[in-house]
């Protein structure tokens, strides 16, 4: 869900209609404030921002940087780059505890904002902004969006100011907020149709616009060399909807402004946000700093940014040159007497070694020493052989990676393995099922049944049952490990030879039906030798054969039931 707000120092994408007071324009003097940096000049903010929601309080700390790219006498063009890291503490007793509404200290309307995922502003992300000089924005490419009404982290720092030289102004917004939905859900609860969410969370599949009221102002406290300070006061207010629920944010705080660089130069500043929702009233306490760092200050961090990037790039450098280094010949013969010892702590350290390295051409015999301990029944060396075997043996990790594939479900390529009512299919067996569109999905047949459907149980976390004709049934490739599959499973109930013929009765052979694959069967002639013939160019004595084939086998007990 996606909601329309945007105020100066609020911002949550993407429509807005605002409706300020007293736009006249009168000449600007000398002394009236404007943001006007330097062309080519970077700025950058410490930020720190907190939010108590009871039984746990969430930080937001980082850098922001800024370059100007243009300075006009409208405009400025910057570009933002940054973003900041969350981190939470918990109150005694509560770390991990569930408010009385399930959701922490928030009613079942409200989940936690906490539980999405998706907020740009937690990440390192980069925005082009375009605004005017009194902090009008006019375009905003990117998003950097916080929690909690907090809107884009790359605008908090720009405040409107006044047309003149004004020692106070307010301004008063009638907010349009588009509630824009996305089709997703994120948890339990919601807010109910036309229900405003702060948090970013789906409301419904239609848009609701709702009607809000902004105000800010602003009262000059002071003036400190070229620093301003300005006393500044929020408050957003949402009517109460039909479903019971309104919302509310006030604040107060100190804002800073440095006439010698035409930039903000800081904020402190306290929000309370209050949702009520029926009976229910919760107010989460937000508090919000951050300042400009000096430029000693920049070339500080970007000096240790360069160094601790330098320092990566070298130790990766040597990591890599240490893994493409073939063993030595005193190297190999320990790995190999390790391999082989029955001391599995030492055999654990080796494979450890081993799975750092990344070879052209992987020594063979150090392979085959190392299959056999995929199968121990020590947990810690059966991972161990596992991740050095993935390094060393190509493909055993294209095996590993089609079975993982088929383990955690979900869609996997077709195999082209196409099941007809003659393929020998057994319960316990790995196939790929296509349930409807053009996506094969992982599944193990669960039971076969007689009139040509087959029950199976889709693999992966789910574990959903469906039953689905042959048709829709594929084999899984023939590289992918059955564990479930019958010793006898490629025998027949009659392996008697007899005469086969086509279509036309021109051609016959004497042969043993060895098995089906796919839409042929596979013929063992007389002479030994194998062939293999397309069913649909069978006569139809041969195609009889082969149903009631099929049918005694549908009937063989389950030998995987008790």
């Amino acid at each position: 869900m996606i909601f329309a707000l945007r105020s100066r120092a609020h911002c949550i994408l993407l429509f807005l209609s605002v409706s300020v007071l007293g736009l006249a324009s009168p000449p600007v003097t000398a002394q009236v404030l404007r943001y006007q940096p330097k062309p080519d000049s970077k700025f950058a903010y410490r930020f720190e921002i907190s939010a108590d929601s009871g039984s746990e309080t969430t930080h937001y700390k980082g850098i922001t940087k800024y370059e100007v790219n243009s300075v006009g006498a409208d405009q400025i063009q910057l570009t933002y780059r940054g973003g900041l890291s969350e981190s939470k503490t918990y109150k005694a007793g509560n770390r991990g505890m569930r408010g009385p509404f399930g959701f922490g200290s928030f009613p079942p309307s409200m989940p936690s904002p906490f539980s999405r995922p998706a907020f740009a502003g937690k990440t390192q992300t980069t925005n082009q902004i375009t605004m005017s000089t009194r902090g009008e924005v006019i375009k905003l490419v990117g998003d950097s969006q916080l929690p909690f009404l907090l809107g884009n982290v790359s605008l908090i720092p720009f405040e409107p100011l006044p047309e003149t030289d004004e020692k106070k102004w307010q301004i008063d917004s009638g907010i349009a907020v588009t509630q824009k939905d996305r089709q997703d859900r994120f948890g339990p609860g919601g807010f109910g149709p036309g229900g405003f969410d702060p948090f970013g969370r789906r409301n419904n599949n239609d848009d609701t616009i709702r009607a809000a009221i902004e105000r800010t102002s602003f009262q000059l406290l002071r003036h400190q060399n070229d620093l301003v300070f300005f006393k500044k006061d929020y408050e957003l207010k949402m009517p109460e909807t039909e479903d019971g629920v309104a919302y509310e944010m006030s604040g107060s705080g100190t804002w800073t402004f440095d006439k010698s660089e035409n930039m903000p130069a800081g904020i402190e500043f306290s929000y309370k946000l209050i949702v009520k929702s029926k009976n229910s009233t919760t107010t989460l306490p937000i508090t919000m700093k951050y300042e400009r760092l000096s430029q000693q200050e920049i070339d500080a961090i970007e000096a240790e940014a360069k160094r601790v990037a330098e320092e990566r790039a070298m130790a990766a450098a040597q990591a890599k040159a240490e893994a493409e280094a073939p063993l030595t010949d005193a190297e190999r013969n320990d790995a190999l007497a390790s391999l082989a010892s029955n001391d599995a702590t030492r055999q654990i350290q080796t494979l450890g070694e081993l799975a750092k390295k990344n070879l052209q051409s992987p020594d063979q015999d150090i392979v085959a020493a190392m299959k056999p301990l995929v199968d121990s029944d020590n947990d810690k060396l059966r991972k161990a052989a596992h991740s050095a075997l993935l390094r060393w043996d190509a493909e055993y990790k294209r095996i590993a990676s089609l079975k993982s594939a088929y383990d955690r479900g979900g869609v996997v390529d077709n195999s082209k393995r196409e099941v007809n009512l003659l393929t020998t299919l057994y319960v316990g067996q790995i196939v790929q099922v296509n349930e409807h569109g053009p996506f094969w999905k992982p599944a193990t047949i669960e039971d076969i049944q007689t009139d040509g459907q087959v029950s199976v149980k889709l693999r992966g976390g789910g574990s959903r049952k469906i039953t689905v004709a042959r048709s829709k049934i594929q084999l899984a490739p023939e590289d992918l490990p059955q564990p479930n599959k019958p010793a006898t499973a490629a025998a027949l109930p009659s392996s008697q030879s007899r005469t086969w013929s086509d279509a036309s009765g021109r051609f016959k052979v004497d042969a043993v039906l060895l098995r089906v694959e796919g839409a042929s069967v596979v013929l063992k002639r007389a002479d030994n030798r194998e062939v293999t013939v397309p069913i649909v160019s069978l006569s139809e004595a041969d195609k009889d054969f082969l149903r009631e084939l099929q049918q005694k086998r549908a009937a063989v007990k389950n030998p995987f039931e008790p």
